[in-house]
């Protein structure tokens, strides 16, 4: 089977050329911790005395420039691969690390041997709903609290420090192309993100933002919350009407319907809100 690899890093590689001429995008935010932005995509670092776990190398070029970076601050070896999804975007690299333990959520295995197109890991080793990593000094906790974007959703914690990652959950004051959402399950997400904001996180990294999103976390939680309470007191009403074809129809309707003209000056709004209220409508009635 041809491999189409190669064009897939280039078009990841041109949506994330801003990104790539970052000066620094290895910081430390923590101790040990660290938050490796480049090329569109972010990863956790996490250091600890017998070896280092990483997150999402996303794909080959991006994966190789984090191993020389780590170079630069480390000459302990990546002992563990932690990927957050089974998204072909967030899974590819891995191989740059060849002596790593490859870890994803256990829902995402048959996925990956679907697509004929996408990068598959050599995934060694899965989990069911937590997975605890101790680096020497350093615990990383794996969680999988719903299914949500995609079916083998993992957030990452770093116990000592209160450091959290997550991929494609959330974005700052903005909401992604519906497009990127069709297989998103919002009451899933709604949940990990209410579970992340009571962790109460000191540095949050996001999957494709630079910095700190904490606020960005506690936002995104309060949208999702409010966007479900809309949706279902919709449906509550349709089936309180007694019309057996009301809560049917308005499945249809209800994107066309729903205004949150609080969140209107978030980035997308105008394109991206009705897909977001028709995927809540499908999480909420159709539980998917």
């Amino acid at each position: 089977m041809k491999s189409y690899t190669p064009l897939i890093t280039a078009a990841l590689l041109s949506l994330g050329t801003t990104a790539q001429a970052q000066d620094k995008p290895l910081t430390e935010v923590a101790d040990g911790v660290f938050h490796f932005f480049a090329m569109g995509y972010s990863s956790m670092v996490v250091i600890g005395d017998n070896g280092v776990l990483i997150t999402d190398p996303s794909f080959t070029p991006r994966a190789e420039l984090l191993k020389a970076e780590l170079a630069n601050v480390t000459d302990k070896p990546v002992t563990h691969v932690a990927l957050s999804h089974e998204h072909f975007d967030h899974v590819g690299g891995t191989e740059i690390f060849e002596d790593a333990e490859i870890i994803m959520q256990e829902n995402g295995i048959d996925v990956l041997k679907l697509s004929p197109l996408m990068p598959v890991p050599v995934v060694n080793a899965t989990f069911d709903e937590i997975s605890t990593i101790d680096l020497g000094g350093q615990t990383v906790e794996l969680h999988h609290l719903a299914v949500a974007d995609g079916v083998a959703t993992t957030v990452a914690r770093v116990t000592e420090s209160n450091v959290v990652f997550s991929a494609d959950l959330y974005m700052p004051q903005e909401l992604s192309p519906h497009e990127f959402k069709e297989d998103t399950n919002f009451v899933g997400t709604s949940i990990t993100l209410n579970t992340m904001v009571d962790w109460a996180p000191s540095y949050a990294i996001n999957g494709h933002s630079s910095g700190n999103s904490v606020d960005a976390l506690k936002e995104n939680a309060e949208f999702l919350n409010a966007l479900q309470t809309e949706v279902e007191d919709r449906f509550k009403t349709a089936f309180a009407s007694g019309d057996p074809a009301a809560p049917w129809n308005l499945l249809f309707s209800i994107s066309g319907e729903v205004e949150m003209q609080e969140y209107s000056d978030w980035k997308n709004y105008e394109t991206a809100f009705p897909g977001y209220v028709r995927r809540m409508a499908l999480s909420v009635l159709h539980g998917g």
